[in-house]
């Protein structure tokens, strides 16, 4: 499946017979200790509450209509041109319906403050445009309230609007405190060892700090999957009453979130 950023998020889960998945999802937290118990004393017994999600993979497609001038006039393989255009709009659309569901399964949102640390030490708010920016307080702020839920924080996502203000950040934007990756190649890499995705499918406004599921104990826990029922498909159709080609793609798949504690929204943040 074509992907931009985002859907690397979500391990894929081929569905092979059927038309729906069911996952379990845990509740409780992840991070509580087991006690001290006597000698001879009943073991205490444990029970983790669970629930079960449900997914049906959902169907989407679009066709482009190729006539004949235009393979007999245009100087470029029209046919695998338009192809390609689909190939990146099915891939947009696939980014953009992931983000939907992470928003969705988000464990906890709150407003953007903009609040940073100078390089002097001194604190300041950064902003524009009647709202705030995305601040390195409110960085740390989602990272910590992950990492309290035992997982580790591996990707920032925003909109190239609010990367926009990270950049003037002055721990990414002073040679003295970044060296010269940021200011001579333009390139955002990690924040506190979180790799930072830019990406207009990523509406302006709102970020999110994420875990894939990484944890301390090294267990398998992904933020959660994506379906695929059926894989990117192409094919054509020769309309010999219009004198044209048909271009199609077609594709069935659904993410899905099961751990929304690895997920935390940041909102209120600038628009333009």
């Amino acid at each position: 499946m074509p992907s931009l950023l985002v859907k690397q998020l979500f391990p894929e889960f081929l569905l092979v017979a059927g038309k729906t998945a069911t996952f379990v999802k845990e509740a409780g937290s992840r991070s509580a200790a087991i006690s001290e118990i006597s000698e001879g004393v009943e073991i205490p017994m444990d029970f983790t509450p669970l629930s079960y999600v449900t997914v049906t993979p959902y169907k989407k497609g679009l066709r482009e209509r190729v006539t004949r001038e235009n393979i007999e006039d245009l100087y470029i393989p029209v046919i695998e041109q338009q192809l390609r255009r689909l190939a990146r709009r099915m891939a947009y659309t696939i980014d953009i319906d992931c983000l939907n569901v992470i928003g969705a399964g988000a464990g906890i949102s709150s407003a953007g403050t903009g609040y940073s640390m100078g390089a002097t030490g001194t604190r300041f708010t950064l902003g524009g445009a009647g709202a705030y920016a995305l601040g390195q307080e409110d960085i740390l702020w989602a990272k910590s309230y992950i990492e309290s839920k035992s997982f580790k924080p591996t990707h920032i996502i925003m909109n190239p609007i609010n990367a926009k203000y990270v950049y003037e950040l002055p721990m990414f934007s002073l040679w003295a405190h970044y060296g010269e990756t940021i200011t001579k190649g333009g390139v955002i890499g990690t924040i506190y060892d979180m790799q930072v995705l830019v990406t207009p499918a990523q509406s302006a406004g709102t970020a999110y700090v994420i875990s894939s599921g990484e944890n301390p104990s090294g267990a398998y826990a992904p933020m959660g999957f994506f379906i695929i029922k059926r894989p990117l498909m192409s094919d054509l159709e020769i309309r010999k009453e219009f004198d044209c080609v048909d271009v199609m793609l077609t594709t069935r798949y659904s993410p899905v979130v099961l751990n929304g504690d690895a997920i935390v929204q940041i909102t209120g943040l600038n628009t333009s």
